[in-house]
């Protein structure tokens, strides 16, 4: 996943602004709008089962929001584009992009969401494979795609519901956010992904040590995505996953301190070997 995110004068306190919101989102064409509690999603063909797919794992990012992070996006509503075919910047290797947030005077945060439909015939073309080396045609791959466009916004509403102060979701390293979002991709959608993609992921990690780094510039992950839902997974397991809602509902200044308060104050050293001797002994 890549979150283009897009800050208006008055809205979140986000750090970062990646790209300026376009004058009007939609891809061309006549577009079916399909309502629902917080998000909408359009379609621009006959694609229904993409429309009950999208709906699907939509709603199950909803109930992850409540289970896991304890929050509704009340304050939030996306616009989800399900494309046909590949347009703008999303193709086979980025088939999900999430815009967010502009914010309105009544206090709503707006995003897009541009999605590439299980559907699309590009999917049957070729023999696609992901980073993982698992096939991207499957309903799996689509779900963790879905899942980790939308649950960002759950991350957002967690920090939004902080009394005041605390470190900002993009000041934190890219693995941690992307990873994060990959992680829930993989552990909170299908059976499969939570099997099979899950152990990939862990054989990938165990044959790419060389992208975690640790300790003089504290701890490096290379690889945003993989890596850093890796290093998810070890600190679900390590100390509990209910660890991801709290780094992200810290009142610390920064990230670090984050992390460091929410794994009982251990050194990164300390943390990182911890880390090491996980991936050594994960199957």
């Amino acid at each position: 996943m890549r979150t283009v995110v897009v800050v208006a004068a008055t809205s979140l306190a986000i750090v970062r602004v990646a790209a300026q919101q376009p004058e009007s989102p939609a891809p061309a064409g006549d577009w079916r709008a399909h309502e629902s509690g917080y998000y909408r999603v359009f379609t621009r063909d006959e694609s229904d089962a993409d429309l009950v797919f999208a709906r699907q794992w939509l709603d199950a990012a909803e109930r992850l929001m409540a289970s896991k992070y304890r929050v509704t996006p009340a304050r939030y509503h996306m616009s989800v584009y399900l494309l046909p075919a590949p347009e703008r910047d999303i193709n086979a290797s980025q088939s999900g992009q999430n815009q967010c947030c502009t914010t309105g005077a009544d206090g709503i945060h707006t995003g897009t969401i541009y999605f590439l439909g299980p559907s699309a015939s590009l999917w049957r073309l070729a023999p696609l494979k992901s980073s993982l080396g698992l096939p991207k045609e499957g309903l799996d791959y689509h779900a963790k795609v879905l899942m980790s466009e939308y649950i960002p916004i759950g991350h957002y509403a967690v920090q939004d519901a902080r009394p005041a102060g605390g470190w900002r979701y993009y000041s934190a390293p890219e693995w941690f956010v992307q990873g994060l979002q990959e992680y829930d991709g993989i552990y909170h959608t299908t059976d499969a992904n939570r099997r099979d993609t899950s152990s990939a992921l862990l054989a990938w990690a165990r044959s790419h040590r060389n992208v975690f780094e640790c300790c003089d510039r504290g701890l490096i992950i290379s690889d945003a995505y993989n890596g850093g839902a890796t290093f998810m997974a070890f600190l679900a397991d390590r100390f509990g996953e209910d660890v991801h809602r709290r780094i992200l509902a810290s009142g610390a200044a920064s990230f670090d301190e984050a992390l460091r308060n929410e794994t009982g104050s251990a050194p990164v050293t300390q943390t990182f070997e911890e880390f090491q001797a996980w991936l050594a002994g994960s199957r």
